[in-house]
């Protein structure tokens, strides 16, 4: 006799004796071989519907509406329930990528698409349970894309179909061919995109005004002398020794909308006074740069003709070339007075504080990047948590000269740590080592180039009778060849810590502003500030939580 109930054994195997098989177990259905067919039988209740179109120049959305008819008729045909969510991308490409600073300190490159993301988001956690696309080039360009709902539809086992054919992503082989249609769609767009890339370089050559519209100018060329008074301002204002954020803050108390049509910033004033275009050279920073300049200043931009010199544009300009020149003279001369301030240690040095350790920075609730900004009525600069209006918390912030201090005490002692031991004088006086022989010539062409644009500007005699176009040849001459020697200098740097000796203290202690960065980004992969509590509590170092790379 069973204790724990009788059960019918009539017809089981004798070794099945006292085993028991729940009824719900043996009226289950068995697993059907063909897998995704069976899984393609679902009906969702939920569905989700996905539609992106690459370019609405009216901004009327009708591409998108007429997707979304068509995506009704298949949920009919189908037998799905109503869409809980119609997730559209009007105006919205899916193949350019860009560059994302991650919480962690890392970089990425990832195509912004907010309702692609939103979309797989939902079907994870259930909220909708199936997706019907318009096509697959409507879904994904970027392979990287199609994985990650192909990721979710194989977890979440609930069908993602397109429109316009009978893929179903549920099933392994309309996978593969979903894979093999975006490579295509890849293929198509990079195509696309090069030749694109190609009739802008073909254009800036020949003077045509390329790319987005100047804030001076009317996309045909012509120029709109209202704003043209008010980039003229700027340039006189910043040549009186006026700062940018000065100039900002005038224009925003006369009133004046900026380009955009919001307040002045910084960043929008600086663009103004380093654009070549407004002195008619052409500007050029497109796919077919076969450099990455790292010129600080509008040169950078330029783009050069065959003979050296800059090539001039077809529209009327706003400011002379000379002025132009003595711009970027002038934001370079400040730009160094602001590294000279920070490694003085200089209390009062903006640059010290403000762009040492940012990016490196990070809240310690949310991982954001923190900021900066100085309080103008304490005195002092802080690094605080942008807040919801950057994906942030807001919830930490904390003065930067305490921060600094102590991040400056690690440093050194990590440097003191790692540093090598250093050549003897004989082995220092072969200067064998290429980075010391490519400094010291980055030094000496900086030099020249400081020389000639303040000889010029100042009208000296080292300079009267040449011609301006003499002048801008040997300033573009000496841009490209700090350009390639920088470059070959970032090639052997990073191999610099490897065998070799290094003196980790003293590149601290007498290096510039984007040596330090660079040593900094060497030792830290991110530094997390942690909350400190309610009120005014004093600095503890405990809250500042350094992420070392070694």
């Amino acid at each position: 006799m069973n204790t724990f109930g009788a059960t019918d054994t009539t017809g089981l195997d004798a070794s099945w004796d006292g085993v028991v098989i729940p009824e719900r177990v043996r009226n289950r259905t068995s697993v059907a071989l063909a897998v995704g067919d069976s899984l393609r039988r679902y009906v969702p209740q939920r569905p989700g519907c996905y539609l992106r179109t690459s370019c609405d120049r009216r901004g009327n959305e009708k591409g998108i509406d007429l997707q979304l008819q068509d995506a009704e008729l298949k949920r009919i045909d189908l037998g799905w329930g109503l869409f809980t969510e119609v997730y559209r991308e009007n105006d919205t490409r899916a193949f350019k990528k860009k560059r994302l600073a991650k919480s962690d300190g890392t970089t990425d490159w990832m195509v912004i698409r907010p309702a692609f993301r939103r979309m797989l988001s939902d079907l994870l956690s259930g909220r909708i349970d199936g997706v019907i696309f318009y096509d697959t080039d409507r879904l994904a360009r970027q392979p990287r894309d199609l994985e990650d709902l192909i990721d979710i539809v194989e977890h979440a086992k609930r069908p993602a179909v397109g429109v316009t054919g009978e893929l179903n992503l549920i099933n392994d082989a309309d996978r593969h061919m979903a894979r093999m249609l975006c490579i295509m769609a890849l293929k198509a767009s990079e195509d696309t995109s090069r030749r694109v890339a190609r009739n802008h370089l073909a254009d800036a050559s020949a003077g045509e005004l390329t790319g987005r519209t100047p804030y001076a100018w009317n996309p045909d060329g012509t120029l709109r002398q209202d704003r043209a008074r008010i980039a003229r301002r700027i340039y006189d204002q910043f040549a009186a020794g006026r700062s940018i954020t000065g100039i900002s803050r005038d224009l925003n108390e006369d009133n004046i909308p900026s380009p955009r049509g919001t307040k002045w910033a910084q960043p929008t004033v600086k663009a103004i006074l380093t654009n070549p275009r407004y002195c008619g050279f052409v500007s050029y920073q497109g796919k077919h740069r076969s450099e990455i300049s790292r010129q600080r200043d509008g040169w950078g931009r330029v783009l050069l003709g065959e003979d050296g010199l800059p090539v001039l544009g077809r529209w009327e300009p706003v400011v002379s070339k000379k002025l132009w020149a003595d711009t970027q003279l002038e934001l370079d001369h400040r730009r160094l007075l602001g590294e000279q301030r920070g490694i003085a240690g200089n209390p009062q040095g903006a640059n010290y504080r403000k762009y040492v350790f940012t990016g490196y920075l990070r809240c310690g609730i949310c991982k954001a990047a923190m900021s900066t900004k100085r309080v103008a009525c304490r005195g002092h600069v802080i690094y605080y948590c942008p807040g919801k209006g950057r994906n942030a918390c807001g919830k930490v912030s904390r003065r930067a000269q305490p921060v600094d201090l102590h991040l400056e005490s690690l440093i050194v002692e990590w440097a003191k740590a790692h540093s090598t031991q250093l050549p003897t004088r004989d082995e220092a006086a072969d200067q064998t080592d290429p980075a010391h022989t490519l400094r010291t010539r980055i030094s000496e062409i900086g030099a020249r180039k400081r020389d000639l644009t303040s000889s010029w500007a100042k009208g000296s005699e080292s300079v009267q009778g040449m011609r301006p176009d003499d002048y801008y040849q040997a300033l573009a001459s000496l841009n490209a060849e700090l350009d390639r020697l920088e470059g070959e200098l970032a090639t052997h740097t990073p191999h610099a810590r490897h065998g070799r000796a290094r003196d980790y203290e003293g590149e601290w202690r007498t290096g510039g502003l984007e040596q330090r960065r660079a040593l900094v980004g060497e030792i830290f992969s991110a530094i997390q500030v942690m909350p400190s509590g309610k009120g005014r509590a004093p600095f503890n170092p405990e809250h500042i939580k350094p992420l070392y790379l070694h």
